[in-house]
């Protein structure tokens, strides 16, 4: 730990005192569910009421958080936040203060999913404070959503959970999309065992049926779980899908 670390807050004593203050001030906030309260209680600092309405409208119902990280443009005047699922990310931003006629100012920012992200860039700006840039598409339009802080090491860890979970989502699809291609053999016949395992060894070495399902089907037919019924006529059986 650095004198940067000291004054961003991240010594783990910084952390504990920090996390018993969140504990303190929003745990009796029923519009926080325990997953969301747990995943602020890790948050880079303590937030103030209108970051936490901006929280609160990041979360979609049901949802659960994994990071949380609350922040504040000095220059423009605005609150933001940046919150991680398991899915995808939320950035949001509002200016402080209210318009003209007297509303406050609109929230910026959107709820992306994982898949769509195209791009997570880091960069140093004039004012030497650090941006974080995500940049893709939620399959209808394009978007680019912006979160800025003081705290560069906070913007890059933030950039690297991003990657990490865009990583692990897509893993998540490919062996969900695996799953839901993999073939299933249905065995339906009225000869006997051995004749059901000669008959679904032709079927394997004609179709390439691949090991899992050949093994399955194979355990299947020595358990006898077929549900053809016996029939005076013999015929084969049996189909892959």
């Amino acid at each position: 730990m650095g004198l940067l670390d000291w004054i961003n807050g991240r010594t783990d004593k910084q952390r504990a005192k920090r996390a018993e203050k969140i504990r303190q001030t929003f745990g009796s906030d029923t519009e926080l569910t325990p997953a969301m309260l747990e995943a602020l209680t890790k948050a880079n600092d303590v937030p103030n009421e209108p970051k936490i309405a901006l929280y609160k409208e990041a979360v979609p119902a049901g949802a659960e958080p994994t990071r949380v990280s609350v922040g504040y443009q000095v220059e423009e005047g605005i609150h933001q936040v940046a919150v991680l699922f398991p899915d995808g990310l939320s950035i949001l931003s509002q200016k402080r203060g209210k318009q003209k006629n007297g509303e406050p100012h609109p929230i910026a920012g959107a709820q992306v999913p994982f898949w769509g992200i195209q791009s997570v860039e880091v960069r140093t700006l004039q004012n030497a404070d650090t941006a974080l840039l995500v940049s893709g598409s939620d399959g209808n339009r394009p978007y680019r959503l912006g979160y800025v802080l003081t705290d560069a090491a906070e913007i890059k860890s933030l950039a690297e959970d991003i990657e990490a979970g865009r990583q692990a989502d897509a893993r998540r699809q490919t062996e969900a999309q695996s799953q839901t291609e993999q073939p299933k053999v249905d065995i339906n016949s009225s000869l006997s065992t051995d004749e059901q395992l000669k008959s679904l060894q032709q079927m394997r070495e004609m179709t390439n049926m691949p090991d899992d399902a050949y093994e399955a089907a194979v355990r299947k037919i020595k358990e006898g779980q077929t549900t053809g019924e016996r029939r005076p006529r013999r015929g084969t059986g049996g189909s892959w899908t």
